[in-house]
């Protein structure tokens, strides 16, 4: 029975995914960043205007959300990262203080500790409600870049104010559409799920063109489920159902033994997301991914760290943060190595366009206007190809850390590179080490999770509680099948050998959605 297996390496490491028109969002998270700070310039600020970057980040959280909800998810990423900002920018006037008075260079754990619980809590989060990139990421950035500020003379209280006015714009630009035209998210989600479909149904389709397809659909299902628009006839509804019928034909027709996240394609409507504290609550299982992705950073994060300062760098947060962003994202071992390769060749790249950025005497209003180019660029791949991401990153963290004031550039490099080098191989090494069984705990969890719902929804009477463990069923069919395509990237012969039970489950709980649920589309 074939299972199933990681894309090309090619396609892992040098593939950009289209996603649909990314220039909107690209543009929102520019101008996010970009209007405080000009703004604070304008007043006699100087370069400290570009710390509203930090809160700034919370606009990506908004994109490809309906603006009905949108508001709500920008405004509490916003409040995060005002809440780290504040939080990085203490500790790293803590440890300055410390090591300024003559005490001892492993202050400086101090600030890893902070960056492993935060990265620790928000990637249990993220995982938790499955809310994807760039997940956990921004809001350790925002530790790490503030905790480099109080160096430079910027009290705790200004690196809260300026993220605070960045958080005010990121929420006022990411709604800024909502008047003239408010159903682009929604019509965005649509033509991206068709455009997708399209592409896999093609005479030639790309390698991940099936599975990038199913995977639209599902995000523009749950898009109109936010606008509130599944069950009206609305011709977006009409629109994305034809598509995913067209769809469904193919992958619902194809052979029912090969399994891969395609299986949660089916010719019904995807239900809304379970309850908050529902996702939570299965994240809470100890023997499930999110208490595995926890565990792993929370030995990778000081060991980085450890080693960093052990080495005589001076600020060891860059090797740490290289060690949370391969590990934070999953359990999957392959996917895992490749994010360690993103990581270092992007950040060699990402250094190289620092140098060329030292060469220029920028004024304040244009190293304002080069923060908003890097994290415009950073929201155009983070979610599609990371190397490429971290070529825009790794500038954005100097120069805004620096406030660009003139460094030694060779120092810098050598710095970074040293604990980049360090945060992938322990990273790695954690990957591939620690809890190495995990991905058979993982999907006999999440295939045990998936029973204990049937079973209850067997039970239930009541419409109101068959309609909620329904959305409860398919939302762990979702996890078993992304558990059990983690398990077979990482031991398929054992993989296999479990297949048909898995397989047979699965099949079980989209026929039981599919009794409750209603006819097809």
């Amino acid at each position: 029975m074939p299972i199933p297996a990681p894309a090309p390496a090619r396609s892992l490491l040098l593939g950009v995914p289209k996603q649909g028109r990314r220039w909107p969002g690209v543009v929102r998270a520019g101008v996010a960043a970009c209007l405080p700070a000009l703004a604070g310039v304008a007043l006699g600020h100087s370069a400290v205007a570009a710390t509203a970057t930090l809160g700034a980040f919370a606009v990506v959280y908004g994109e490809g959300r309906a603006y009905r909800v949108r508001w709500r998810v920008v405004s509490i990423a916003a409040a995060v990262m005002v809440l780290l900002a504040g939080v990085g920018a203490a500790v790293g006037a803590f440890v300055h203080d410390a090591t300024a008075a003559g005490g001892s260079a492993l202050w400086g754990m101090a600030l890893v500790l902070a960056m492993t619980v935060v990265v620790a809590v928000c990637a249990f989060v993220v995982d938790g409600l499955r809310l994807g990139a760039p997940g956990a990421f921004l809001p350790l950035l925002t530790v790490e870049i503030s905790s480099a500020l109080p160096a430079l003379g910027v009290t705790v209280a200004e690196v809260t104010s300026w993220a605070a006015a960045g958080a005010v714009s990121a929420l006022l630009v990411s709604m800024s559409g909502l008047l003239a035209r408010p159903r682009t998210p929604e019509r965005a989600a649509v033509a991206t799920a068709v455009a997708a479909v399209d592409a896999a149904l093609s005479g030639t389709p790309a390698p991940n063109a099936r599975r990038d397809a199913v995977r639209s659909l599902h995000a523009a299902w749950q898009c109109l489920h936010d606008a509130a628009l599944v069950g009206r006839d609305h011709p977006l509804t009409r629109t994305l159902r034809a598509a995913h019928l067209r769809c469904a034909a193919v992958v619902d027709g194809g052979d029912a033994d090969h399994a891969s996240d395609e299986d949660d394609l089916r010719p019904q409507v995807p239900l809304p997301r379970p309850s908050i504290r529902y996702r939570l609550a299965r994240a809470a299982h100890l023997r499930g991914r999110s208490w595995t992705i926890v565990a792993r950073l929370l030995v990778a994060c000081p060991a980085a760290g450890l080693l960093a300062l052990g080495l005589g760098v001076a600020r060891p947060d860059w090797a740490v943060i290289t060690a949370a962003m391969i590990l934070h994202q999953g359990p999957d071992r392959v996917l895992g190595t490749y994010r360690g390769l993103h990581r270092f060749f992007g950040t060699v790249l990402g250094l190289a366009l620092l140098a060329a950025l030292a060469t220029l005497d920028l004024s304040a209003a244009a190293l304002v206007l080069v923060v908003a180019l890097l994290m415009a660029g950073t929201e155009a791949f983070l979610v599609r190809n990371y190397g490429l991401a971290m070529v825009f990153i790794t500038p954005l963290a100097l120069v805004l850390g620096g406030l660009g004031t003139h460094v030694d550039l060779v120092a810098v490099t050598r710095d970074r590179l040293l604990e980049t080098v360090l945060g992938v191989a322990v990273a790695l090494l954690v990957l591939w080490t620690v809890l190495p069984g995990s991905y058979r705990r993982i999907l006999r969890d999440a295939d045990d999770q998936v029973a204990g719902t049937i079973g209850r929804l067997g039970d239930a009477r009541e419409p109101d509680a068959v309609a909620e463990l329904c959305r409860d069923l398919e939302f762990d069919l979702h996890a078993s099948t992304t558990a059990a395509i983690t398990a077979a990237h990482t031991d398929p012969a054992w993989t296999r050998d479990r297949w048909p039970e898995h397989h047979h489950l699965h099949e079980l709980g989209y026929r039981i959605l599919t009794r409750h649920f209603g006819p097809r589309l």
